[in-house]
């Protein structure tokens, strides 16, 4: 009897971690899956590969990493392309516009160039020009923060305005 009601408790206590966990995924998962399906269904032939964000603390404490990811594919003419997203979700308007304020300020890398960018609630198109080029566009919309990148403005145009237009925030 004592060993089954160990056993019994071990299971409530594991099930009860798992419905925690899975409730905790499932609050974040609808906007990112809406993401990748309109990605996918706008873009055939593209992929993705979820990345871990090895960065600084954010400068928002209650920023939550939705998802980083590296979308790629091969063009007609063979050349390999790729762009990177990343979402993010903050507690509220106040922080998602904190959350840019580098941007917003200037206060970037020596090499880049940020502009204004007409997206979201508010957006900036950041540019790297050293030898190559690269193109940025970050921007927040209600409280989901957003950074594209990628090697084309094309490219970085499409997928943020992609990514911007699945953020509902009426609710």
């Amino acid at each position: 009897m004592r060993n089954s009601l160990l056993t019994l408790s071990i299971v409530v206590i594991a099930f009860g971690m798992v419905i925690v966990a899975t409730h905790g995924a499932r609050a974040e998962t609808p906007l990112v899956a809406k993401v990748e399906n309109a990605i996918r269904t706008t873009e055939p032939g593209w992929r993705y590969t979820r990345a871990v964000l090895n960065a600084p603390p954010p400068l928002v404490p209650s920023q939550k990493t939705l998802v980083v990811e590296a979308w790629d594919h091969t063009s007609k003419s063979g050349k390999r392309e790729s762009v990177e997203v990343m979402i993010f979700q903050v507690d509220n308007r106040t922080d998602a516009k904190m959350s840019l304020s580098p941007v917003r300020e200037g206060k970037v890398a020596t090499g880049w160039k940020v502009e204004r960018f007409k997206i979201g609630d508010e957006g900036y198109l950041c540019t790297f020009k050293n030898g190559g080029r690269r193109f940025e566009i970050q921007f927040r919309k209600g409280t989901i923060v957003v950074t594209v990148s990628s090697d084309s403005f094309p490219l970085v145009d499409r997928f943020a305005q992609l990514v911007a237009a699945q953020i509902d925030t009426t609710t």
